[in-house]
């Protein structure tokens, strides 16, 4: 039975996409499944999840057009499809696509184009993720296919994981175009010139009986001053004793927090090293933290902690009193205050602990480290 199609009446095209989104909005994609909404005739559609679905489909083809050619469109006279009315207007009128409609790739190419390095290993790492679920090589060599009409070397890294055999030329010539403003490393504070600040930066400090009192006020002090919300996390929520006998009351503990919650770690040296050493709790919030690319700051004698737990190939620590600024895991001797009362200078290259942790904290994230593959490392 053919269809019948609208007239060119603006008022009624529009209601006709407004009414056909309402109901969408309202019922779901099964919409027309309701018995007042369901056509007379028969109709048969891809569709097979979503809420008022009523009917159980089988296969596992729902996509036109597919390689088995399953329930191709009827859409020809004769075939019981919709068609649309020959109406002529100086010329017969047809339902067509525009000839740009045959180019899929430029937008893509583009976007990969304009990614920074990271942005483009993590959607590398996103496209392998999702095709290793799939069982049909079929499927998943298909796709890389398409992948090499957006880069060959997108194409090529993806079908190394997920298995599919590698392309060798480009299914389309990347001519390298890019865009502003569509990677996410244009917007950072250094890029848009803007001074680094840590205002609202959530911070964890690790302690237990036995730590260095005067390193951890100072950081503390000295973060907070500075506009971070700092933190301490304990082995327990009754008080923890310095090395000189100061109880401190931590704000967690750390079996009932995660370090997801925060976006850097600080501990301070002292003898509590050893306690901390022996839970693994406690070494899964340093392990993790790495493996996010969050900054990490250690002093005095949980430099060596750090060192022994994350047993990174090319991470470096300090060896004595200098500040050492390793892939976003700043370690020092000690740690004193850097005089917050004139405002904390946040530099890279300073030559004062809580300058250079407080400038990683600031970047947010060190990308570095994963783009040089320090993160895959670690276990967390």
């Amino acid at each position: 039975m053919q269809g019948i199609g609208f007239s060119d009446d603006p008022l009624l095209q529009g209601r006709n996409f407004s009414y056909f989104d309402t109901q969408i909005s309202r019922l779901g994609i099964n919409w027309q499944q309701l018995p007042i909404n369901r056509p007379v005739c028969p109709v048969m559609n891809h569709i097979r999840d979503g809420a008022l679905q009523h009917r159980i489909t089988q296969g596992k083809i729902n996509y036109w057009p597919n390689r088995a050619g399953i329930v191709p469109p009827a859409s020809e006279p004769g075939e019981g499809g919709y068609h649309e009315y020959p109406e002529k207007v100086e010329g017969m009128k047809a339902r067509l696509n525009s000839t740009k409609f045959l180019e899929h790739f430029s937008q893509a190419q583009m976007f990969w184009n304009s990614m920074s390095p990271i942005e483009k290993k993590h959607i590398t790492k996103a496209l392998a993720f999702e095709l290793d679920h799939c069982d049909d090589p079929l499927v998943y060599g298909r796709m890389v296919e398409r992948l090499t009409d957006i880069d060959l070397g997108l194409a090529q890294a993806v079908a190394e994981l997920v298995g599919a055999p590698t392309p060798q030329n480009p299914g389309k010539p990347n001519n390298g175009q890019v865009a502003k403003g569509l990677s996410q490393m244009e917007f950072t504070r250094e890029a848009l010139g803007l001074d680094p600040t840590i205002l609202s930066r959530m911070v964890a400090i690790i302690i237990a009986d036995g730590f260095n009192y005067s390193e951890y006020d100072a950081v503390k002090e000295t973060l907070a001053a500075t506009g971070a919300f700092v933190f301490t996390i304990g082995p327990k929520r009754q008080d923890v004793t310095s090395s000189g006998g100061d109880d401190v009351k931590p704000d967690h503990h750390w079996e009932a927090i995660r370090s997801t919650s925060f976006d850097t770690i600080y501990i301070p040296g002292g003898a509590h090293v050893d306690v901390i050493r022996k839970s693994g709790r406690a070494v899964h919030w340093i392990r993790e933290a790495f493996g996010h690319l969050k900054a990490i700051g250690a002093t005095g004698e949980a430099v060596g902690l750090l060192r022994e737990v994350l047993n990174v190939e090319g991470l470096e620590f300090c060896s004595g009193q200098e500040v050492v600024d390793s892939y976003g895991v700043v370690t020092a001797g000690g740690a004193e205050s850097s005089g917050v009362n004139e405002g904390l200078q946040m530099l890279k290259d300073g030559e004062n602990f809580i300058e250079v942790y407080a400038y990683e904290i600031s970047q947010h994230r060190n990308f570095q480290r994963e783009l040089d593959g320090l993160s895959d490392q670690v276990a967390y």
